[in-house]
């Protein structure tokens, strides 16, 4: 029996909310891990490692600072994992075929889902990486203090077109991200026994499934971080970089080829936590709602 128009948009409506639900848990719990890591992909965090990092930014800007940036990360993951998670799950439907295992299906279900999610949420993401990318010493206050104010102040600036400054390597780094995720989500959910199809069990296959996808795709992340400093005046003598090529060019030349590395252990660790609330969270919500029967 074909869905209705209505169960259809209830099913948009569930699996959206689901998705906003589980991002912002994720993404505020391992906030100050994201700030770390933020801070060693723009090249501003502390040589000496982590912790001195970590101490650098409590000493420079206080014990929240950790959280700099977690609100426009929050009000962009909202909507990003809200699209992400519900068009994963309404792509899959569209690959359901028998000749198309489990991999294929979910990963090209996860990349389409991963470009439509980018699309709708990036000027929030350059928003983020303004106000957290920059290591804040005393004395030279950052203008970007509020999601607003951040946007307007690179809107006028930059012009309209600097809110999408950035977005061509965010854009096609999201295509493979996202399907070598879902791709490795799918395939382990389809393996996997039926002790494994709770939402800890899933939470576990998206931790795994999310560190694949991270380390594989982690030097085009670092890129993406540099381009979106790009014209920001907290950047002082900053390097030019004319295009994603040039970028990469530029950072192995100067800094050396770890550079494109640079925060990959933050990104594995926080990674796990973060992809597995992620998935864990979704399949509770959705379990929620099939509960109340708000979905089928």
């Amino acid at each position: 029996m074909e869905a209705r128009p209505a169960d259809t948009s209830r099913k948009v409506l569930a699996l959206g909310v689901s998705g906003g639900i589980a991002g912002a848990m994720a993404k505020t719990l391992i906030a100050p891990l994201e700030r770390l890591r933020l801070l060693a992909q723009t090249g501003h965090a502390n040589p000496l490692g982590s912790m001195a990092t970590l101490s650098a930014v409590i000493r420079n800007e206080g014990f929240r600072a950790l959280w700099r940036g977690n609100t426009a990360n929050v009000v962009r993951m909202v909507p990003s994992k809200c699209v992400l998670l519900a068009c994963s799950d309404l792509y899959q439907d569209l690959f359901r075929h028998e000749h198309i295992n489990a991999f294929t299906r979910g990963g090209l279900a996860g990349a389409l889902a991963g470009g439509t999610a980018t699309l709708c949420s990036y000027p929030l993401d350059l928003v983020r990486t303004r106000m957290a990318g920059v290591l804040i010493t005393p004395g030279t206050p950052t203008r970007y203090h509020t999601i607003l104010g951040t946007l307007v102040i690179i809107a006028r600036e930059e012009s309209v077109f600097g809110l999408f400054r950035g977005i061509t390597p965010t854009l096609l780094g999201s295509f493979p991200y996202e399907g070598i995720k879902f791709g490795c989500y799918a395939s382990l959910k389809h393996q996997g026994g039926e002790e494994w199809q709770q939402p800890a069990g899933k939470a576990v296959f998206g931790a795994l499934a999310g560190t694949v996808a991270n380390v594989l795709t982690y030097p085009n992340d670092v890129l993406r971080r540099r381009l979106q400093l790009q014209g920001c005046p907290d950047i002082k003598n900053g390097v030019v970089y004319n295009g994603y090529v040039d970028c990469c060019r530029k950072v192995v030349a100067l800094e050396g080829w770890r550079a494109l590395y640079a925060g990959l252990w933050l990104t594995v660790v926080r990674g796990i936590p973060n992809t597995g609330i992620q998935f864990g969270v979704y399949e509770l919500c959705k379990k929620a709602f099939v509960y109340f029967d708000l979905l089928d």
